[in-house]
């Protein structure tokens, strides 16, 4: 089940898409500010990081910088879309749990089901 905060970013994330498909939006259009209600600072950071590859280049004070300053960094919202959605797979693998098949055979109520994978062809 989807958490409020995630169907209020793929909303937004859907919006932003939409402009680009239909060449909407402006190479150098801002990033809209509402974007920071959904992004902690440590995350507008993390998303700099990203973009420049772990180095991030020195004359950059990001400690100093507001977080309005941080997007104008960022530059393109891809750069926001591409590190959220990146998180979303990884918590959708993690939480992921992995079930086996089980065949069942004419066994009792009582007797255990044996996994597909541990049976033989013959059975």
């Amino acid at each position: 089940m989807m958490e409020a905060k995630q169907k209020a970013l793929l909303k937004h994330f859907s919006s932003v898409l939409r402009k680009k498909a239909l060449n909407e939006s402006s190479i150098n259009e801002p990033i809209d500010p509402v974007i920071l209600r959904f992004l902690s600072r440590k995350e507008l950071i993390e998303i700099i990081k990203n973009k420049f590859e772990n180095s991030i280049p020195k004359d950059l004070q990001l400690l100093e910088l507001e977080n309005e300053e941080l997007l104008a960094i960022i530059g393109d919202e891809m750069y926001i879309i591409s590190y959220i959605t990146s998180n979303w797979v990884q918590v959708a693998q993690t939480e992921k749990e992995v079930v086996p098949i089980t065949k069942k055979s004419n066994t009792k109520k009582n007797e255990k089901t044996t996994p597909i994978s541990k049976q033989t062809k013959s059975s």
